[in-house]
């Protein structure tokens, strides 16, 4: 990560020198040559940056490491189940377009790959009631079903696989997290977030026992460039935290 923010660096002061080289260029010849080597520069560190954030295809590039550090969520999340929750059947709520998105193939092959290969998996995403982002569209844009979806949403999405024993959801707990349905169920399925964001006050769904785990980049986390260890314990210990009822006291400061 620092090498990128450092070739950043270089490329925008070389820009900004070459604009006021270039603009010199009239009162001053000698500047042209100055502001063409700028130009150089920018173009290299263009060039630099790209292969930094894999673009053109380097093995070992940015996407390659990101995934591998988010499939590592799943990993040990697929451990978790099959040590707690054994011969459930999953349910995985994802955002809009996850059929589209390469990463659920590699969340879900890493849950069952956790599981030993165990896991009945079935994904699924969220039909609001509203209609999709009714209200909330910005110039084409549709927003992320966290920000818009509602208690009525999400026990909807439930409602649909009533054979689920365990729910995992990617995309958080609505706003209105009180109003569901869900915790008033005698037989209600075992929930997990993964990649949870806004976990005010949810220290006390893991305490009552409504949320069973919450993974979430840990308060050390480091980003960094290089590649993950091989060890895909390790590689999640380096981001992610797993909180259930053992350690929730240990992470207390991250539901404030």
């Amino acid at each position: 990560m620092a090498g990128t923010v450092l070739i950043a660096a270089v490329m925008f002061v070389a820009l900004v020198g070459m604009i006021i080289c270039s603009k010199k260029q009239k009162a001053s010849p000698a500047a042209q040559p100055i502001a063409i080597g700028l130009l150089v520069v920018v173009i290299v560190c263009g060039v630099l940056m790209m292969y930094k954030t894999g673009i053109f295809g380097d093995t070992n590039n940015f996407m390659e490491i990101e995934n591998r550090y988010y499939a590592s969520q799943g990993n040990v999340v697929g451990k978790y189940v099959n040590s707690n929750f054994a011969g459930k059947k999953v349910l995985v709520l994802m955002d809009n377009g996850y059929e589209n998105s390469p990463r659920t193939k590699i969340l879900l092959d890493a849950l069952n790959e956790g599981a030993g290969g165990n896991l009945d998996i079935v994904a699924d995403t969220l039909t609001l009631a509203k209609g999709p982002n009714q209200g909330n569209e910005l110039q084409g844009f549709e927003m992320p079903l966290f920000e818009v979806m509602t208690a009525k949403d999400f026990d909807a999405a439930l409602e649909k696989h009533k054979d689920a024993g365990v729910i995992i959801s990617t995309i958080g707990l609505p706003r209105d997290v009180k109003a569901m349905r869900l915790w008033t169920k005698k037989d209600r399925p075992n929930l997990i977030l993964i990649s949870a964001a806004d976990m005010r006050g949810y220290d006390a769904l893991i305490k009552t026992g409504m949320v069973s785990a919450i993974v979430a980049v840990g308060p050390d986390a480091k980003f960094t460039e290089d590649a993950p260890p091989k060890d895909i314990q390790k590689t999640f210990d380096i981001r992610y935290v797993l909180i259930d009822k053992k350690n929730v006291e240990q992470y207390s400061g991250m539901f404030r």
